[in-house]
């Protein structure tokens, strides 16, 4: 199968995926326990005249049948209307472009920490084999998988906040308004976020690494007399890559519901905390756009890494 008709056939997949998710994104919402007008409407208006709350209802559409509900926002949500706020009355779309820029500069940050803290970590301790480095640095990669966000985003509030403080408890500074501030605010949120990433990197490339310097070739590399370096750069890295590929699509693709957690707790205004709200408000308009954006975060990253497995090994444009 040829490179451009593997590209189709997982971008056929993926747009059936998502027609799927989004029906079941659609219906679970107005599954959910109470009604969200009332729910948007009791802090604004008498709710026992229920003229009034028919009337809200009839303004979002919500008295059609739910397929008729379905095909109107699916219609609208591609020409990009993406509903109104029922709790603030915005327009979702400006609400998440105005977010999005707050969760990607934490995606930015936490990624920036899984590589360089992940990536040495495993090489090392493939290279050092059953030595006491392996065992630190295997230790220390099970530990930032194991520990949960919350309760890492505890202990180092705590620390550096308290304690020491260096930095800030919570809170958010747009970087164009102060650079210096917005770093100080970011700098645990992304760490706390990177450290998970990091510790999956760390063991998927080590196991990646011994499976490929057991490899024959390997052997027969250094029978000639190649050094360590030479057979790490030209025979081991390409081979290696192929399994950290998959991690670092699992982890880009985990990081937006592990900002929910992470946002909320440094009260950090990006698309997770934006979710959350809605959530605890039942504005089904925005949690709609979070949850299909979030399936599309995921969608995307699949398809990247089915396309890089394409040109690392054309073995599986073969087999998929």
């Amino acid at each position: 199968m040829g490179m451009r008709q593997y590209i189709i056939k997982r971008l056929i997949y993926s747009c059936l995926i998502l027609a799927a998710v989004s029906v079941l994104v659609f219906v679970m919402v107005r599954l959910l326990p109470g009604d969200p007008i009332r729910a948007a409407m009791q802090q604004n208006v008498d709710l026992t005249d229920e003229s009034i709350v028919q009337e809200v209802r009839a303004r979002y559409g919500l008295d059609k049948p739910i397929h008729i509900q379905y095909g109107i926002w699916l219609r609208d949500f591609f020409k990009g209307n993406w509903g109104i706020s029922l709790s603030s009355g915005e327009e979702v779309t400006a609400m998440f472009w105005r977010r999005l820029p707050v969760t990607l500069l934490l995606f930015v940050g936490a990624t920036f920490w899984a590589w360089i803290l992940g990536i040495p970590l495993g090489v090392i301790s493939a290279l050092r084999r059953n030595s006491w480095l392996d065992a630190s640095f295997t230790t220390v990669s099970v530990i930032g998988i194991s520990i949960p966000s919350f309760w890492q985003a505890i202990l180092m509030i705590y620390a550096f906040a308290v304690i020491i403080k260096i930095l800030p408890p919570s809170g958010y500074v747009p970087f164009f308004e102060s650079p210096w501030q917005n770093f100080q605010c970011i700098l645990m949120p992304t760490f706390i976020m990177g450290t998970h990433s990091a510790g999956s990197f760390a063991r998927y490339i080590r196991m990646s690494i011994l499976e490929v310097l057991g490899q024959d070739y390997i052997r027969t590399a250094r029978a000639k007399g190649l050094r360590d370096r030479a057979v790490l750069v030209k025979h081991v890295s390409k081979p290696a890559l192929i399994p950290l590929v998959t991690i670092v699509g699992m982890s880009w693709a985990g990081l937006l519901s592990g900002s929910f957690i992470i946002e909320f707790m440094f009260a950090i205004p990006g698309l997770g905390r934006m979710g959350l709200d809605a959530v605890f408000a039942r504005d089904f308009p925005v949690i709609q756009a979070t949850l299909i954006v979030g399936a599309i975060n995921v969608l995307l990253m699949n398809l990247i890494v089915d396309i890089a497995y394409g040109f690392l090994d054309p073995r599986i444009r073969v087999t998929k």
